[in-house]
């Protein structure tokens, strides 16, 4: 058996975490343990000085003479970040990420450009948290018998659950084909038929989309499973339980019944605004890799998904490589894309790179629910309740799509080639 848990700290062991402090106190050990490390993936990636401007105490981030990184009181003159003191402190302990901080509003860019702040993020996780940089060449894909592996296999419920697990393992998804019925999928593609005529702009449960001849439409139908018997159904069954023993890992359910486990989609053609397709990001992007990943985020086909209507397609090994998380600009680890159908499921791990071409000839339905790692001993978990994580969820989306308009031409870029 094998794991995805690639969990380095804990559900609640933040702490307010000063710039002063953290130089004098945490910043010593970390460089002297991953300087080296953080130091060669800075000089391969081209990386200017980052300084960061808390509050208008300064800490400059460098690579040095001798190839590590170095830190040193004051301010540069290439790259630099204005961050309060609360969004300095959750950078520095892996709750926001550079990405999620400016997507929020929580840093700005002085000086120098946020795609230069951004390419900073897996030098930092190296420094702050012993995870190297990805190295070109440096993750390969093997069987269990060191052969290669196939990447564009697909399973069956069937087959060998050592070999599904290693094969997640190793690429970081998974399709599953004829996982459930027609019969199975029409019954929910009818729920969420439902859910979406009874949907209203700004009712906190529901993200909308506008297509090229103005039509807004409901895209996304949070918390999908209270509105629909048959999928809560299919997520109580064994054939979705065993998607979570693949590996040694246990990982935890939600509650179909009480908590919102599940997102209903329907992706248009034609789309121009809002919530429908996305190009290459991590869901860790926005920061709490370290306590999160990898989850699994399971995909339910209720209708076939192709080149030509909205497949998914994934960055093989990309949840084993510590690069930057959104884009796949020169990146050489394989491009994936997982056509189905119907009945058909796809699971990736929580920090997979992936993304979700735009349907150009026809409608693409799809259920999106998942697993979390289970707590540790040591996890302080807090547990929101459905509106205040619906409301979280809302604001996360409203920032998401202010950013990709503000960033439109570099986010899309080649976001769909495979």
């Amino acid at each position: 058996m094998v794991t995805v848990d690639l969990r380095t700290r804990y559900q609640g062991d933040t702490i307010a975490l000063e710039p002063g402090v953290f130089f004098e106190e945490r910043l010593p050990a970390l460089l002297d343990a991953n300087g080296a490390a953080a130091g060669g993936g800075a000089r391969r990636l081209g990386l200017a000085p980052l300084t960061l401007d808390v509050a208008g105490e300064q800490l400059t981030f460098m690579v040095g003479a001798d190839d590590r990184i170095g830190a040193r009181r004051g301010g540069g003159d290439a790259l630099v970040v204005a961050l309060d003191g609360a969004a300095f402190s959750d950078l520095m302990q892996d709750v926001a990420s550079t990405f999620g901080l400016q997507l929020t509003g929580r840093a700005e860019v002085h000086r120098g450009s946020f795609d230069a702040f951004l390419e900073w993020e897996p030098v930092l996780r190296c420094l702050l948290d012993g995870r190297p940089v990805y190295e070109p060449g440096s993750v390969d894909f093997r069987e269990s018998d060191g052969g290669p592996l196939d990447l564009p296999h697909s399973f069956t419920l069937g087959d060998s659950p050592d070999d599904i697990g290693h094969f997640l393992a190793e690429a970081g998804f998974l399709h599953l084909e004829g996982v459930f019925t027609e019969a199975e999928m029409a019954a929910v593609s009818a729920e969420l038929d439902a859910a979406i005529a009874a949907a209203e702009r700004d009712d906190g449960a529901s993200w909308w989309a506008r297509t090229g001849d103005n039509e807004w439409y409901p895209a996304r139908i949070l918390g999908f499973n209270h509105q629909a018997a048959a999928l809560r159904e299919l997520l109580r069954d064994g054939r979705f339980a065993r998607i979570g023993t693949f590996t040694e890992d246990l990982f935890v359910q939600r509650d179909p019944d009480g908590t919102d486990a599940a997102e209903g989609l329907l992706k248009k053609v034609g789309v121009v605004e809002g919530a429908s397709d996305v190009s290459w990001h991590k869901d860790c992007s926005l920061g709490g890799h370290s306590r999160g990943c990898c989850g699994l985020i399971v995909g339910i086909s209720v209708t076939g998904a192709q080149r030509e209507n909205g497949e998914l397609g994934v960055v093989a090994g990309s949840h084993r490589a510590n690069v930057a998380p959104l884009g796949v600009e020169g990146l050489d680890l394989p491009r994936i894309p997982l056509p189905t159908r119907t009945g058909d499921v796809t699971v990736h791990c929580s920090c997979t790179l992936h993304m979700s071409r735009p349907p150009i000839s026809a409608e693409r339905r799809v259920v999106y629910t998942g697993f979390g790692l289970a707590p540790r001993d040591g996890d302080q978990r807090v547990e929101l309740d459905a509106a205040e994580a619906r409301r979280r969820r809302a604001a996360q989306n409203d920032h998401v799509r202010r950013g990709q308009r503000e960033r439109s031409a570099s986010l899309r870029a080649g976001s769909y080639d495979l």
